[in-house]
């Protein structure tokens, strides 16, 4: 389990099995998005709350921010397992790997590289 412990303005700190970690975040309405260990994360935002819990969107390829797309790892037709790199995405000054959350085949890339793309935005279909 995660738990949000802290959000400033630029980075959210979160305690993992007692441990506590440092990562970026992305505001968009009422849900922060944060990428841990290439994983993505959504927290729903309760106005009142300080504290909040993160859940995983499983089987997810998308931006999980704002982002320019620095380099795609892989082609239409390559067969890939859960973990493979797919893109690396530049955001908030740090590299973000977009990874394979499922084995497959990767069917369609939706991103070129250099472009801005926003959160939500499925980089890769497999």
């Amino acid at each position: 389990m995660i738990e949000v412990i802290e959000v400033r303005p630029e980075e959210i700190h979160l305690r993992v099995e007692g441990r506590v970690h440092v990562v970026p975040y992305v505001i968009q309405g009422t849900t922060v998005s944060f990428v841990f260990e290439g994983e993505t994360y959504v927290i729903d935002v309760d106005e009142g709350a300080k504290r909040g819990r993160a859940r995983h969107r499983d089987h997810s390829t998308s931006a999980p921010m704002p982002g320019v797309v620095l380099k795609i790892l892989v082609k239409v037709g390559d067969v890939v397992t859960k973990g493979t790199p797919l893109v690396i995405l530049e955001a908030m000054k740090m590299e973000h790997a977009i990874v394979a959350h499922t084995d497959g085949t990767v069917s369609a890339i939706n991103c070129k590289e250099g472009e801005l793309v926003q959160p939500g935005v499925d980089l890769v279909t497999l």
